[in-house]
This record gives structure tokens, C-alpha cells and sequence, in this order.
């Protein structure tokens, strides 16, 4: 029940609180979170943080490939983040390697579109630092000039579960391959509700209640529910969504389908069946020092003179 303080007079005092609780209830809102996996009961996973990273193997030197790091549940303020990072990247094209278990699936989309504006190739896959990592307080990569952290890429047990698969369908061309995993569900609503104390000051003027003010005094959470029926207006944002990107929209059903308890990992033959990938390649396509021997030398294959010592 919503808390509430009156200042006033008179035998009207009980019929006002009744008319407010009445207004206040009316006023409490439930904020939905759309998330594509339930997060309730789980232990708090790292949000997606993002890097360029540049290989680590010196033999390609001077001209090794980069990439754009991205590892973590997807958060509301992640688009801003990757924002973050195309602004530093400038008008270089970086793919991105990315492993995530999930998370908000609007934010999800608005970093797919993102990455499709700049024309961005996405790959599944768990990039390696060597050295010190973003994660880690403190960390000012200085083995290059350019600022990037020094790493590695692999594909063996990276995955792309959730929310995640709506960030891939973003990618220009877009990499799985047989060592990674793509796991899919229906989407979880999750409703948070808030508490809220009010003051309301009044007075009595000619037997007439006069309202003063009404102060918000205080907010507490109240709960959260969740719901995964969805509106049919989400839904045909979801189709329209996958169809701009080129996606097949039938893998909305494929999803939905799911329960949020459960993951559907996709067979390969599903993820080109449903377009989620413009190949059979893997991370290695986008990130291996052998693409930068390729005549021209892709994007992603940046020439520079290594950082120099210390001072």
C-alpha cells in the first residue's frame, strides 16, 4: 500500500485520505525491461565491455589485424558504450568479436543497427589479453601506438545466447562457425514497480479543502513480475526488425517458441536456413594475422610502428 502524509483539519481528514490513496494507486506505474533471458535468481554477470584489440602475434607486424572486443550482458546504457568506442575508432572498419549470455533485447537492436550503419562484420567469438585487460583497474595498454589492447581469438565455446543473437544480425557479414554457439528464446518482460510516498499539504479555507502543494518524499522498490506473452505491436517490431537486416523474420517463431527457462541452441544448417550468417566461416575470417596477407589487405589489417619505451 502506498504510504501517504496529510496535514488538515476536520472530520473530512478520513474521507480525503480515501480520495487520494485512490489517485495515488491510480498513478503506479510498472516499468517493463524487455530481456530475452530471465535474470532473476542468477548470479550478476559483467556488462558488455568493449576494446580494439590488436593481435598479439608479432610475426604479422607491421600490419596485424584489429578488432572491436565485446563481452558482457547487454545493459541500457551498452549502445552508449559501443558509441563510445566508433568514436574512437574513426573511420577505420573493425569487426566485432563478440560473446554474450544476453540481456536487454531493445538495446540489443539498437546496437544492431548501429553496427550495420557503419558496416561492421560481426563474429562469434572470446578474445584473449595478454598483458592487462579493460576489466582491470587502471589498465593503460602501451604496447602499441594506436592504444589498443593486445590479444588473441578463438572460437572453441564461444557463444551468442538470448538477447545476443539480435546484435549478430547486425553484422555486414556475420561469423559462427562449428566451435561457437547461438542459443535462442522467447522473450522475458520483466515489470519493476515503485513505492511512492507522498506529502500533501492543504488547508480549509470557508469549509472548502485548498491543496497547497503535493511533494514527492520518497521511492522504494516494490517488487518487480514478469510476463512473456507479447504485444503484438513488439512482436511486428521484432519481424520488422530481423527483415530490415536481411534476416529471415520467421526466426521470430523459432524463438518464441522457447521457453525463457530453456535455450534452443541452432544447428548450423538453421543459422544459414534463417540468414543469421552470410557463411560457414568463424572468428578467425575477421581476426587471423593470415587475413592480412590477402592482396588488397582487408580494413582490419592496421600498420603501425609499435609504442615506444616507456619514459
Amino acid at each position: 500500500m502506498l504510504l501517504h502524509r496529510l496535514a488538515g483539519y476536520g472530520s473530512i481528514l478520513g474521507k480525503l485520505r480515501c480520495i487520494l490513496l485512490a489517485f495515488l494507486l491510480s498513478i503506479l506505474v510498472a516499468s517493463p525491461v524487455l530481456a530475452a533471458k530471465k535474470q532473476a535468481k542468477e548470479p550478476v554477470l559483467p556488462s558488455m565491455q568493449f576494446a580494439i584489440v590488436r593481435s598479439a602475434v608479432s610475426s604479422c607486424e607491421p600490419a596485424c589485424p584489429e578488432w572491436i572486443s565485446a563481452s558482457g550482458v547487454i545493459l541500457g546504457d551498452t549502445p552508449a558504450k559501443l558509441q563510445k568506442i566508433l568514436k574512437k575508432m574513426g573511420d577505420r572498419k573493425l569487426p566485432i568479436v563478440m560473446e554474450s549470455n544476453g540481456g536487454n533485447v531493445d538495446a540489443a537492436m539498437e546496437i544492431g543497427r548501429m553496427i550495420r550503419k557503419r558496416g561492421l562484420d560481426v563474429a562469434i567469438g572470446k578474445t584473449r589479453f595478454e598483458g592487462c585487460s579493460p576489466d582491470q583497474k587502471n589498465c593503460k595498454p602501451d604496447r602499441f601506438s594506436d592504444g589498443a589492447y593486445a590479444g588473441y581469438t578463438f572460437p572453441v565455446g564461444a557463444y551468442c545466447l538470448s538477447a545476443c543473437p539480435y546484435i549478430l544480425a547486425g553484422g555486414e557479414k556475420r561469423y559462427v562457425g562449428q566451435w561457437a554457439f547461438v542459443g535462442v528464446h522467447q522473450i522475458t518482460q520483466i515489470y519493476t514497480q515503485t513505492k511512492i510516498t507522498y506529502r500533501t499539504r492543504y488547508r480549509i479555507v470557508n469549509g472548502r479543502k485548498k491543496v497547497l502543494d503535493t511533494t514527492i518524499v520518497g521511492r522504494k522498490p516494490a517488487g518487480s513480475y514478469e510476463k512473456t506473452d507479447l504485444s503484438k505491436a513488439y512482436r511486428q517490431k521484432l519481424l520488422t526488425y530481423f527483415t530490415q537486416l536481411g534476416i529471415d523474420p520467421a526466426i521470430v517463431d523459432r524463438m518464441l517458441v522457447i521457453p525463457a527457462k530453456d535455450i534452443s541452441v541452432m544447428t548450423p544448417e538453421e543459422l544459414v536456413q534463417y540468414k543469421l550468417v552470410t557463411g560457414t566461416g568463424d572468428v578467425s575470417d575477421v581476426a587471423a594475422t593470415r587475413i592480412c596477407e590477402q592482396d588488397p589487405r582487408p580494413a582490419s589489417c592496421v600498420e603501425l610502428k609499435p609504442a615506444g619505451p616507456k619514459a
